[in-house]
């Protein structure tokens, strides 16, 4: 029994410094009561002009459902094809599989081609990448730099991403920053099981919400194409090269054998055939050849087909998008709240730092003194 009433006077005790602690900060808190009003006025203050001064934000957001694999499908087509030398590929998903395909989504290739592939706003051709630098008015910035290349700095239509220079990489590379940090964009999966995904992004501009996913779930649709699908293609392209070989191979056959026959009319002796007889087994081959040829063609095409498109999109952000902004009323409870809290924090922090200093040098004392006792008295 004496160890549970030593642990119950443990919790007492326990307990009873919580308290005395509480009752401590409440009067450190009274104490500096107008600092702390203070502190909740400012930060209402600044919470208020935030309110005023900031601009509204619109979110689009676009619902696709992932496409599954189709590699059993495939299974015999690719086994038929291969008697010809030929690899169907693209039978699985690689890297678009699981989540893997919302990480690349967010990848700096994706986000640099959606923002620069050519668009129509208003009846103008323009890219997302010159709307954003307007939106959020980083020429006035560029204007600024002691580098002239950036102070003039253009994204032209026509000029191709292999050519861009130093600083229109930098550029890019800091909007692509800002766009993953912020963070702007997210493409998440509604759940494990499911196969479907949302793409996320806002800005400051409606237009260039709605359009940047757009523009990101059919560029990361194209790549996924070249991709997924480039086994296939160089496969049909070998097959087809093969295929047109084995044509010609047939056409010089029928036109020997027809010239051959011509020169035998009427032939008595059996050995004048003989040449007629070997262009017409040429042709046979030939053209047994061809038509599985063909049929692989078909079987290279159906493959590519199979692997197109990566997603299918089910909901499409329309105008007008939902808009939000900080509130006049919500930035004054919002911030004086957090002006409070940290006022109270910041006064519980150095009072503690001032207990913890007096105890340091009270037991510095305690020790001094204990020290010039045993030089008086060393017994």
């Amino acid at each position: 029994m004496e160890p549970i009433e030593q642990i119950e006077d443990n919790d007492e005790i326990s307990l009873k410094e919580i308290y005395v602690s509480l009752k401590e900060i409440y009067h450190v808190i009274l104490k500096r009561k107008y600092l702390v009003v203070g502190a909740i006025i400012l930060g209402a203050a600044i919470g208020l002009v935030a309110a005023f001064v900031s601009k509204p934000t619109y979110t689009a957001t676009l619902s696709f459902a992932m496409q599954d694999s189709k590699s059993g499908s495939m299974s015999n087509i690719a086994s038929i094809a291969s008697q010809f030398g030929v690899s169907l590929g693209g039978a699985s998903n690689g890297a678009f599989g699981g989540d893997n395909l919302y990480e690349l989504f967010t990848s700096r290739h994706l986000i640099e081609n959606a923002l620069l592939q050519p668009t129509q706003i208003n009846g103008q051709t323009t890219n997302l990448l010159n709307l954003y630098i307007d939106t959020y008015q980083l020429r006035k910035g560029w204007a600024k730099s002691k580098n002239p290349e950036i102070r003039a700095m253009q994204f032209p239509l026509n000029q191709q991403r292999s050519t861009f220079t130093r600083a229109q990489d930098s550029i890019l590379e800091t909007i692509y920053t800002t766009i993953i940090k912020k963070p702007m964009l997210k493409a998440t999966s509604r759940g494990t099981k499911l196969n479907i995904g949302d793409i996320t992004f806002v800005s400051e501009n409606e237009v260039l919400s709605q359009l940047f996913v757009e523009n990101l779930i059919s560029v990361a649709t194209s790549f996924y194409v070249d991709v997924n699908t480039k086994v296939s293609r160089h496969s049909y392209e070998i097959l087809k090269h093969q295929a047109d070989s084995v044509k010609a191979v047939y056409d010089n056959a029928v036109a020997a054998r027809a010239s051959i026959a011509d020169n035998v009319p009427n032939a008595v002796r059996l050995s004048a055939g003989v040449g007629v007889i070997r262009k017409t087994t040429d042709m046979q081959i030939t053209a047994s050849t061809y038509a599985a040829m063909i049929q692989n063609l078909e079987m290279l095409k159906m493959s590519i087909e199979q692997d197109t498109p990566l997603v299918q999109v089910i909901d499409r952000p329309t105008l007008p998008l939902p808009k939000y902004k900080l509130g006049k009323l919500k930035g004054l409870v919002l911030g004086g709240f957090i002006g409070g809290f940290l006022a109270v924090l910041a006064l519980v922090a150095f009072y503690y730092f001032e207990k913890l200093k007096k105890k340091l040098l009270s037991d510095l004392e305690e020790t001094d003194k204990m020290d010039i006792q045993f030089q008086q008295d060393p017994k």
